[in-house]
């Protein structure tokens, strides 16, 4: 007597796999004999198998009907879903399809702050419009709260600065480049003439960007190596704040380079090297180990990489940073 098990009480990783070309011969056959020619095998290892199949599912599968065998409802059942849990399994075994960027719709999810928005997205707006028109973008807020999304691989990619904590367990982490600092003035400041020294430097007013709420950052360290402190009237979260506070105010800020130059383009304000020695900032690049292989991710990636979608400049300090 076969009792049928629910699915439940099958644990599908402790199947043979050998056992599924006996299933689907002797399902299709209805006979160990024609079943065992149509496998290619011995009829002893076929009716061995049909012991086990009978043993596993709970269900005879075949009982004696006349002179011959005929398949019970459970039989018929799997017979029938057979054909499409084979397609789907050589499906999810078969090497990855390519990937054409110039045919495909994949939408890509890019956890980052505005740095990224300011000085990137418009160059690789303009890539993707003319190398792959029908991909899409989704922008996420980079937090501490989307990192179970990217190691899950739900977001596709986290470009940030260094200085951003990030969990390493399940991820991938790679330098991408070092944006050095630049100084933004309003044109027409008063206490600048043609160049920026840096007793002029500390006596002005300054708006710090601290995308992790810090109240101080790179600058303070730089200058406090020095004997110096500069005042810091403003603190903001956001970089696309800053070129707007500086314009309107005397202010100065210290950021990125590539975000004083988009805001010289934008706003025209004046950019000046700082006046001290001062380490560059370090954007990275973080991803999903899940997607190391994948065709359509590592094209996406490549685009940062290789700084093919970057700007001539951004592109220059990607290769200077490979070199």
């Amino acid at each position: 007597m076969y009792l049928m098990p629910g699915m439940s009480e099958i644990d599908v990783r402790s199947i043979n796999l050998n056992l599924l070309p006996a299933l689907e011969a002797l399902l299709v056959e209805g006979s160990v004999s024609a079943a065992a020619r149509r496998a290619h095998v011995s009829q002893s290892a076929m009716s061995h198998s049909l012991a086990r199949l009978r043993e596993l599912l709970g269900d005879p599968l075949l009982v004696p009907l006349g002179r011959g065998l005929t398949p019970t409802p459970r039989a018929l059942q799997l017979r029938a879903a057979l054909p499409a849990a084979f397609e789907h399994l050589r499906r999810a075994l078969a090497s990855p399809e390519p990937f054409d960027p110039r045919t495909s719709a994949r939408t890509f999810r890019v956890a980052t702050v505005d740095y990224f928005e300011l000085t990137t997205l418009p160059d690789v707006l303009d890539h993707l419009g003319e190398h792959a028109p029908f991909v899409r973008l989704e922008i996420e807020r980079f937090s501490p709260d989307v990192t179970p999304a990217l190691v899950l691989g739900d977001i596709d990619l986290a470009l940030f600065g260094a200085s951003q904590p990030v969990p390493a367990a399940g991820l991938r982490r790679a330098p991408l480049y070092q944006d050095p600092f630049a100084v933004m003035a309003r044109k027409g400041h008063p206490a600048i003439k043609r160049r920026l020294d840096l007793d002029t430097y500390v006596a002005l007013g300054h708006v710090l960007v601290s995308v992790e709420g810090h109240r101080d950052g790179a600058v303070d360290r730089a200058l406090a190596r020095l004997g110096k402190t500069r005042r810091v009237a403003l603190r903001l979260p956001h970089f696309m704040s800053a070129p707007i506070a500086v314009r309107s105010s005397d202010l100065l800020c210290t950021i990125p380079s590539s975000v004083a130059h988009r805001a010289r383009e934008l706003f025209g304000l004046r950019v000046f090297a700082p006046p001290f020695e001062l380490p560059a900032a370090q954007v990275v690049a973080v991803w999903s180990q899940r997607h190391d292989d994948d065709p359509a991710q590592r094209w996406f990636r490549d685009l940062f990489f290789s700084g093919r979608a970057l700007s001539p400049r951004l592109r220059a300090l990607v290769r200077r940073g490979a070199a």
